[in-house]
């Protein structure tokens, strides 16, 4: 499997055959001035290809940048799965879009999925993902705070959100990592605008002097991964 970080919590899974593309953002709304991205995202944030389908968490721009998805799944007939309250926004044939619940699981292009939830008050209907294919699992938080349902979730590889404000924060990060016992822990939704700023060598550092085994990754933008 090879994880591939784009920027802030988007993106690109790649297991044998399939490619998975999380939370796509690459657009500010026009005409707003309160979020500057800190960081650039590399060109391969724009220039995606060979994408089998795409995984929204919640309605935020952050997370679901409407025009950049409806693009991406219209150029490469990929699903977008989602909760109908973000598939309603997208003017796409209705077969490009899989609409899931909290609960739901289903195989997706050969990758078994499992939807589960996040606690993110100011979201609609939040959402994070479990992905598995060949033996190999990864887990995508989404954006969420620290809940209890971390103890049910086993996985090779956590996506996991370390900069505060409205998710996890560094040692909200470690306590999930510590919950979970992943063999990889990659933090991701920090130091893209100046509400999430958070130093990843922090939860790198916290987790190394930790008894876990998790091995802590960071990347930077366009930085891949492979287990």
């Amino acid at each position: 499997m090879k994880v591939q970080f784009l920027w802030h919590s988007y993106f690109k899974i790649s297991f044998q055959g399939v490619n998975v593309v999380m939370d796509p953002f690459v657009n500010v709304p026009e005409g707003d001035n309160t979020f500057k991205p800190c960081v650039k995202f590399p060109k391969d944030a724009l220039a995606m290809k060979n994408v089998d389908f795409i995984c929204i968490s919640n309605e935020h721009f952050d997370h679901f940048d409407k025009k950049f998805v409806q693009a991406l799944a219209s150029k490469e007939s990929a699903v977008v799965v989602g909760h109908e309250s973000v598939l309603n926004e997208l003017d796409l044939n209705p077969a490009l879009k899989h609409n899931v619940k909290v609960g739901d699981k289903f195989s997706m292009r050969g990758v078994d999925v499992e939807v589960m939830s996040s606690h993110y008050p100011s979201s609609f209907y939040p959402l994070s993902y479990l992905l598995a294919k060949d033996g190999e699992k990864v887990f995508f938080a989404g954006n969420t705070a620290l809940t209890d349902s971390f103890s049910q979730i086993k996985t090779d590889v956590a996506l996991l959100p370390i900069g505060g404000s409205s998710t996890m924060d560094i040692i909200d990060a470690v306590r999930a990592t510590k919950t979970m016992k992943p063999t990889y822990a990659i933090p991701m939704h920090y130091n893209s605008f100046e509400t999430i700023l958070a130093d990843p060598n922090d939860f790198k550092t916290r987790i190394e002097k930790s008894i876990l085994k998790t091995i802590p990754i960071i990347l930077k933008p366009g930085q891949s991964f492979k287990t």
